[in-house]
């Protein structure tokens, strides 16, 4: 009975570790925006949202990639980019996609996009940007970043 009771704990102590493992590529994946306003508007812009997941040192998945031209009508184009962060500090960006949807609520879904590159990737996120009547002109803004757990 005492070695039945004695192997259960133990069974349940090494399951707990193990969670307990894989617990910083948890805290890490997760929600990243980015959002642009119009200038001299009352929020009128563009937003970006997307769940993270690092897959390792130099891949990222981006879940449900969404670009929204938050309106009222400056009728200006709003795009979204992926953006990957090198270890020492270097990015590189990719576009995503523009907002179809016009002054839409629910913007425009893009997927499931894969990131990956050339380096080791320490930080990924969101670049959001707002094109102007001006051709080749965008303001851009980058979201906040989150941490690769499989960088130390």
């Amino acid at each position: 009975m005492r070695t039945r009771v004695l192997r259960t704990v133990v069974g349940v102590a090494t399951v707990l570790s193990g969670l307990l493992i894989a617990s910083p590529a948890q805290a890490t994946d997760g929600p990243a925006s980015a959002r642009v306003f119009t200038e001299g508007s009352s929020g009128s812009g563009g937003l970006a949202t997307a769940s993270l997941d690092f897959v390792n040192r130099t891949e990222v998945t981006y879940r449900n990639v969404t670009v929204r031209d938050v309106c009222p009508g400056d009728n200006l184009p709003v795009k979204a980019y992926i953006r990957l962060v090198s270890t020492n500090g270097d990015t590189s960006s990719r576009y995503v996609g523009s907002d179809t949807n016009g002054c839409g609520s629910d913007g425009t879904n893009f997927g499931t996009v894969y990131g990956s590159a050339g380096f080791t990737v320490a930080k990924a996120g969101l670049t959001v940007c707002l094109y102007t009547s001006t051709p080749g002109e965008a303001k851009c803004v980058h979201g906040p970043v989150r941490d690769n757990p499989y960088v130390g």
